[in-house]
């Protein structure tokens, strides 16, 4: 998993948002506010997305991540086993996963990726060659 976490609030633009990725090189961030924590995620996806209903990109100036991002969060605690985690990303047909710390379930400390699973299939191959 990738510790920490690149946030936003869902009042950020998504012009914001996307900035955001960009410059710290993550393809989602995980959405928080002042209260649980953890409410969303939005992705490079959602982002393409929101161009693709409004093709117009100057309509991105009104829009708000809370807009865009999924509420739906998959979160997992990071004592899950990868093989588990790996069945939940792709049974539900995700990209990523929130990691959550066992004892604040609000409070996201990590994400999952696919591409973090992949990174991690081929290290175990290269080390096992």
């Amino acid at each position: 998993m990738r510790q920490g976490v690149v946030s936003c609030s869902p009042d950020t633009t998504i012009r914001d948002a996307a900035r955001m990725m960009v410059t710290a090189g993550v393809r989602a961030l995980v959405v928080t506010d002042g209260e649980c924590g953890l409410v969303g995620i939005v992705s490079q996806t959602d982002l393409v997305g929101a161009t693709l209903v409004r093709p117009n990109v100057h309509y991105w100036d009104g829009l708000r991540v809370r807009d865009v991002m999924t509420a739906q969060v998959v979160t997992v605690t990071p004592d899950v086993k990868l093989e588990d985690a790996a069945r939940m990303l792709v049974e539900g047909r995700i990209h990523r996963l929130v990691v959550v710390s066992s004892d604040e379930p609000c409070r996201p400390i990590g994400v999952l990726s696919m591409g973090d699973i992949v990174r991690d299939l081929i290290l175990d191959a290269d080390n096992e060659a």
